[in-house]
């Protein structure tokens, strides 16, 4: 039998050849082709450097701020992120602090964990910096944690408390590397998402994040994939980092990954490099079809750590699926750590025993409170709003989960794999069972679960 060539990623290996080529309407789901403004890339790094936005050039930045036994002190993702910018951009802004005269004593690193768990050295090693750039610089990092040495500094308009990681507050400067994406209740993460939920305090977290929800539809109508106009969330991140900036010295350098290269770059206000990622994030991450899939396969690639993660590939795929209760998602995702996320897996269970309707409403009055959120509680919602669309059993989880807890707790089909070779038959498998209720499908595969697909013509 011939197949489509339609390769995905599972852990690292590509997976191909599961839709026989008899089934004609198969589509890739991917942006035109995005040709970055320059092919040399440390000349480009030192351009946006050298003529920062709102802001004084690099060298004159640090020259004014910098002071002998003082931190310069980068800010960086961590180990839930891919840091393909980071193990990029850190080595090369590095060597420039060191060529300004600033002692390598006085430069460090920040894991900006919000309230993730603190990255143990072993993840700097492997997830964040790489083993190279750990070498060089291990011993000066430092990881943030949402539960201790937090400062409060204010409050927003909208009330939220500002903590923030003292050794953040006591840097003589900060420079946040900043990979602009998607987020899919923030509307837009990278730059301020470095601040909150980044380095801030669990308090901060707590009070911000409860914003997104609506009792009805899960979110709030403005907290959505790629939107920062109205979106409570986002705005009240913009604030807390405004009010950052007015504390301390902040150069951002912010990059976009695609497909494992970055193709753009920008630096200074941190701010404005949010606000200028808004229209390439358009042009990489927005793909427009006319008429929603009967099965969507997606990938999470390097986002396949945990489910908590992997579930932005579920939220990807709702949008191009339709939603009608009749369509599959297949989403491959190792999900090695586990579910990754205690908030996650405490409010699913709470309400396992719940129509799906009912279950959304318990979790966000129960759990999405300000006074009762924790992180990971967000999930089980986001979830529960997809299934009112995609049937209890119709999201298949391709990954090392246990396939019992995935049906009974998560709604999910689980097929569980060993490893990347056994996933190329489970995917044969499951659409040969989908073609005998669907013989002649629209099938879509997306190999980038940071995309929005828009439908025209969406099935309910």
């Amino acid at each position: 039998m011939q197949y489509h060539s339609t390769p995905l990623n599972y852990g690292g290996d590509e997976v191909d050849d599961f839709i026989p080529k008899s089934v004609k309407d198969v589509s890739i789901l991917q942006v035109d082709e995005y040709i970055p403004d320059f092919k040399d890339f440390k000349k480009k790094l030192d351009e946006v450097l050298d003529s920062p936005l709102d802001t004084k050039p690099f060298d004159e930045f640090v020259e004014n701020v910098y002071e002998e036994g003082k931190r310069i002190l980068f800010m960086v993702d961590d180990k839930t992120r891919p840091n393909i910018h980071t193990k990029v951009l850190l080595p090369h802004v590095a060597d420039r602090l060191l060529g300004l005269g600033v002692r390598k004593e006085d430069i460090w690193i920040m894991i900006s964990n919000g309230s993730h768990a603190p990255a143990t050295p072993k993840d700097v090693e492997s997830r964040i910096l790489g083993l190279q750039i750990y070498q060089e610089w291990g011993k000066n990092v430092l990881s943030h944690d949402c539960d201790k040495g937090n400062t409060q500094v204010g409050k927003t308009t909208r009330g939220t408390p500002i903590l923030i990681d003292q050794d953040v507050l006591d840097a003589c400067m900060l420079i946040p590397l900043s990979d602009s994406e998607y987020h899919y209740f923030a509307g837009q993460a990278g730059t301020v998402k470095l601040f909150c939920p980044g380095v801030a305090g669990r308090e901060t977290i707590r009070v911000n994040h409860p914003r997104m929800f609506d009792l009805e539809k899960g979110f709030y109508e403005g907290c959505r994939l790629g939107n920062c106009e109205g979106n409570p969330v986002i705005e009240d991140m913009i604030e807390i980092t405004s009010i950052m900036k007015e504390r301390i010295p902040i150069f951002c350098i912010d990059a976009i990954v695609n497909h494992g290269d970055i193709v753009y770059l920008q630096a200074g206000d941190i701010i404005e490099c949010h606000k200028a990622a808004v229209d390439p994030l358009k042009r990489l991450r927005v793909v427009d079809v006319d008429e929603p899939g009967d099965i969507v396969f997606v990938s999470v690639g390097e986002l396949g750590v945990n489910l908590y993660q992997a579930g932005k590939g579920i939220h990807a795929a709702w949008n191009a699926v339709r939603h009608d209760r009749k369509g599959w998602i297949v989403l491959l995702a190792p999900c090695e750590d586990g579910i990754g996320s205690a908030g996650y897996e405490e409010a699913i269970h709470a309400a396992k025993d719940l129509e799906v309707r009912d279950a959304l409403r318990y979790v966000i009055e129960k759990y999405c409170s300000e006074q009762t959120f924790k992180i990971g509680n967000q999930k089980p919602v986001d979830l529960f709003r997809i299934l009112l669309d995609v049937a209890e059993g119709n999201i298949k989880l391709v990954s090392g989960l246990d396939p019992e807890e995935m049906r009974n707790v998560y709604r999910m089909e689980g097929c569980t794999v060993k490893d990347a070779s056994e996933v190329q038959g489970v995917l044969r498998d499951l659409f040969e069972r989908f073609l005998k209720e669907h013989p002649n499908p629209k099938v879509y595969v997306l190999d980038d679960a940071g995309l929005l697909v828009t439908v025209k013509n969406q099935i309910t």
